[in-house]
């Protein structure tokens, strides 16, 4: 891979430098999602390999700051003979517009800058214009390039809206907490044909399931960005893992198990009575 001097790049992005490389098109849709949201994904380059695992295989952070970040991105394929890219992202938060460029690997020089534009208060638009180093000498080929980046990215926004929805969900969630009564009582007959049951209590979210078992509830917010950790089997280890990022946690003590900064809400208490079962918050 070519030698990078991370160090020294500049943090802000040239307007001026995608006046030479190649125009080759763009793609453009409206987002039923918010600008803070959108902006907030742009910056989330952990999320990639997990939401995005057909474009991304993992990936390293390089560097990261309001600015926007550089990391080392492993591209889906043959795990022995692995494919990098070192990408650069930077952001221009007061215009909402980001520029993402591949250093190395391949695709090497490509520039990808987007433009993002709210429309109303639920809904933005994206314009996202991809430029090449250089003008192909085919011109199908160069059409065949176009067809698969608009295709990629129409991917991408597919599996962001889940995330980006389903985080302002979450927040929603937390601003509009209603009181909650301190105990919950669930026939287990019903609680057994659907489970994971998620209770709410206080603006939190509960998920109570069967593991090994045993009745066991835990935390359904991830506490990093609020993913939803219901959607996470539990393994052998009583382990879930946030869909979003991969942060790893233990449902019996709230650990994390990646080594992050992070653990899981305290969990009430199940307390089983015959045919019932109570949660104590």
């Amino acid at each position: 891979m070519t030698k990078i001097d991370f160090d020294n790049r500049a943090k802000t992005i040239s307007y001026e430098g995608i006046k030479a490389p190649h125009y080759l098109g763009n793609y453009k849709r409206e987002l039923a999602v918010t600008m803070p949201r959108m902006i907030e994904n742009a910056y989330d380059w952990e999320h990639l390999p997990y939401v995005h695992p057909s474009s991304f295989a993992a990936i390293e952070e390089i560097d990261s700051g309001t600015w926007g970040w550089i990391a080392k991105t492993t591209l889906p394929g043959n795990p022995k003979k692995p494919v990098y890219q070192h990408i650069e992202l930077l952001v221009d938060r007061a215009e909402n517009y980001w520029a993402t460029t591949v250093l190395d690997g391949l695709g090497e020089g490509m520039q990808i800058h987007t433009q993002a534009t709210t429309l109303n208060e639920t809904t933005i638009e994206v314009d996202v214009r991809f430029y090449l180093p250089e003008k192909p000498d085919d011109t199908s080929f160069e059409a065949a390039i176009l067809s698969m980046l608009q295709a990629q990215y129409k991917t991408l926004y597919d599996e962001d809206l889940g995330l980006m929805q389903g985080r302002q969900e979450a927040l929603n969630r937390q601003t509009e907490q209603q009181e909650s009564p301190d105990t919950l009582t669930y026939s287990i007959a019903d609680l057994e044909t659907s489970l994971p049951h998620i209770i709410t209590h206080n603006g939190k979210r509960f998920c109570l399931n069967r593991w090994q078992g045993n009745w066991v509830i835990y935390a359904a917010d991830c506490p990093h960005l609020l993913g939803p950790l219901e959607h996470s089997p539990i393994d052998e280890n009583g382990t879930v893992t946030c869909p979003w990022h991969g942060y790893k946690f233990n449902i019996i003590n709230g650990n994390n198990c990646n080594g992050k900064p992070y653990r899981l809400n305290k969990t009430p208490v199940i307390r089983l009575n015959e045919n019932y079962l109570h949660i104590a918050f």
